[in-house]
């Protein structure tokens, strides 16, 4: 009897399992919590980066008396048309706004690498297709990642992308840090698939970086700064999405050191994100000159001209898109 009075009563196997049972619920309830704090998180550090890239803009207008130049190229009868402005002779020396607003980001170290007197993807040798062979050597200087240009909501093994250019006939490759954000071009895609109701003159089509209107000012977006997107998130890239699943294949525009970052003009896409020149223009896919993109649910953000950033939700119409693309369009939005 004294043996017995001794024993130590412990958990039975039943309530042990009980026990777990319990816990696993808790931890069921409370990770979406969780999970939609982080993101949270993670979407205000990336509006935060837009802000600074905002702010960038508007101390480069305020020095230079425009916005950053979309990218620089000059062709003639070697670059091919659709590269750069037409001139007298040709250019290849190609650098992005992006390149130029990195002393607005704190990011001088990196700026004062780059040798402007040559291409951002030099060392390279193009006198076998009549250009110079130039020397120096940017291809150090853009493979630096800058946090600014990163969204921390998208997803990436890797801050660097890879690349292969044959804009110029021949291959040209070369390394640059994550670009997660895309400038605001213009639309190009058929105006009856992107916004059914809506009647779209020629002019609308023109963004606040369209390289058909060099040296812009922000006095120059007529319909207010506060109506007119600079900046939009188009995240992911080179990895192609569709719907927030990779899907196989690729894209491009997924460097700051990039051409194809740079001249980015919106079109649309299908609904499901497969086809480009639709009514979808939010997140059905990440594919260059489809839209916009973003990993933040049901939203994405934007930069306006005043500096400000929004999200705009995904069920927005195509016609408040368009708006917003447009810098004379005419259109008074007010809420969205």
């Amino acid at each position: 009897m004294r043996n017995l009075r001794c024993r130590q009563r412990g958990f039975t196997l039943i309530e042990l399992l009980v026990v777990i049972a319990i816990i696993a619920v808790l931890v069921s309830l409370l990770l979406p919590a969780v999970q939609q704090a982080r993101e949270a998180a993670r979407r205000t550090q990336c509006k935060n980066n837009l802000k600074q890239i905002g702010l960038a803009i508007h101390n480069y207008e305020s020095t230079y008396n425009q916005i950053p130049p979309t990218y620089v190229a000059v062709h003639n009868t070697i670059l091919p048309g659709y590269l750069g402005v037409g001139g007298t002779y040709d250019d290849a020396n190609i650098h992005t706004y992006a390149e130029y607003l990195l002393p607005y980001l704190e990011q001088n170290a990196v700026y004062n690498q780059i040798n402007f007197s040559a291409p951002y993807f030099s060392p390279i040798d193009l006198s076998v297709a009549g250009l110079p062979n130039y020397t120096a050597n940017n291809k150090a200087a853009i493979a630096n990642v800058v946090p600014a240009y990163i969204c921390p909501s998208a997803p990436s093994s890797n801050n660097l992308v890879d690349i292969t250019n044959s804009d110029l006939g021949i291959p040209i490759t070369w390394r640059s840090g994550r670009m997660d954000y895309s400038p605001s071009c213009g639309m190009w895609g058929t105006p009856t698939q992107m916004a059914a109701d809506e009647p779209y003159p020629a002019f609308w089509f023109d963004g606040a970086f369209s390289n058909n209107n060099p040296k812009t000012r922000l006095a120059n977006l007529i319909d207010g700064t506060t109506n007119v997107m600079l900046m939009f998130e188009l995240a992911g890239r080179n990895d192609l999405y569709q719907l927030g699943k990779k899907v196989t294949g690729s894209t491009q525009g997924g460097g700051w050191a990039d051409i194809n970052n740079a001249e980015n003009w919106i079109a649309g896409s299908t609904y499901d994100g497969v086809t480009q020149d639709g009514p979808c223009l939010i997140n059905c896919t990440n594919a260059s000159g489809d839209g916009l993109y973003s990993f933040h649910p049901g939203t994405v953000n934007i930069l306006l001209g005043d500096g400000s950033v929004r999200g705009l939700s995904a069920n927005v119409s195509g016609a408040i898109v368009m708006k917003l693309v447009s810098t004379q369009g005419g259109g008074v939005l007010g809420e969205f």
